[in-house]
């Protein structure tokens, strides 16, 4: 009885001790996993410790990448310059440049030079006109009415690329003017302030020469250029067209035949006053030519007289 109790205790004493040695072992097997984990892991860390941060840009560029090709990918606002052209028969000259001007204020545009003058008889005026360029076909229906169009042209130049990278160029160059007043500031010496100052004097340069020319692109962008040629009907035909009536033209070419009497009139009255300060000189020109002349006359009839005697 004492045996098989002795041998029961004895039993589960080592069936303790294995669970024992069991656990101790897989204790072990923990132990070193978790410091092989460790070894693992740490040297990730150490040896580059910018790597999260290279990621980190890594990922900014990707993004601002992607911005990029969304930017790329949506449609840009074109720049159109616009212009045109009329040239036009009105019956009154001032008249129509009177009321030219009026539409042109009333469109929010302004009238950028103008001329009035007389050629081959008739009456001309040029306008050049600076007018909003949404509302550029609007205004030239408004023109066309006042007289007998001849001619009319419209054009545009797009701008555009020029435009877009100009506006680039200055956004860098005012990166880095803000760049070099940061190193300004933090200069040391003399020799570093004023090459800082003149860099920073160059790119402030190009910086308003960038913005003007910005401004030159934005002024005809958003404003188109009309120019206008009036003339009254006074001119004498070609005869290939019978745009103007026969006794326009008939008045036309008499007016033509006066003018042409009268210029040539005024152009011998002006040879005449040119050649005044020389009448003296061809006056004695001409009085020694005649004395010489007649002297040589009355001597060749004095000869045969007196050959006449002997």
């Amino acid at each position: 009885m004492l045996t098989s109790n002795y041998k029961t205790v004895q039993g589960g004493n080592v069936v303790k001790k294995t669970y024992a040695v069991v656990f101790l072992l897989a204790g072990l097997l923990l132990l070193g996993g978790c410091g092989t984990a460790k070894q693992n892991a740490g040297p990730v860390t150490s040896e580059k410790p910018y790597e999260n941060r290279a990621v980190t840009g890594a990922g900014s560029e990707s993004l601002s990448t992607a911005a990029n090709d969304a930017d790329v990918q949506t449609p840009v606002e074109r720049k159109v310059t616009r212009k045109a052209s009329l040239v036009m028969v009105v019956a009154n000259v001032t008249e129509s440049y009177n009321q030219i001007q009026g539409i042109v204020q009333e469109s929010g545009g302004y009238m950028q030079e103008a001329d009035i003058r007389t050629s081959d008889g008739s009456l001309r005026s040029t306008l050049t006109l600076r007018v909003p360029a949404a509302k550029l076909e609007e205004i030239l229906s408004a023109l066309e009415p006042l007289g007998q169009v001849e001619g009319k042209n419209i054009s545009g130049q797009d701008v555009t690329e020029e435009y877009y990278d100009t506006t680039a160029r200055k956004v860098n160059l005012e990166k880095q003017e803000q760049r070099l007043l940061e190193l300004y500031n933090k200069a040391g010496t003399v020799k570093d302030i004023l090459e800082i100052e003149n860099e920073l004097t160059r790119v402030r340069g190009e910086i308003e020469s960038l913005q003007a020319r910005l401004n030159v692109l934005d002024n005809l962008i958003s404003l188109a250029t009309i120019t206008v040629e009036l003339r009254a009907p006074g001119g004498i035909s070609t005869g290939s067209t019978l745009k103007e009536p026969l006794g326009t033209r008939l008045k036309a070419a008499w007016q033509m035949g006066v003018n042409g009497l009268v210029n040539f009139s005024e152009s011998l009255l002006l040879l005449g006053v040119v050649l005044l300060p020389y009448t003296p000189f061809v006056a004695a020109a001409y009085l020694l030519f005649y004395y010489i002349v007649r002297k040589r006359r009355l001597k060749s009839k004095d000869t045969p007289t007196d050959r006449g005697a002997v």
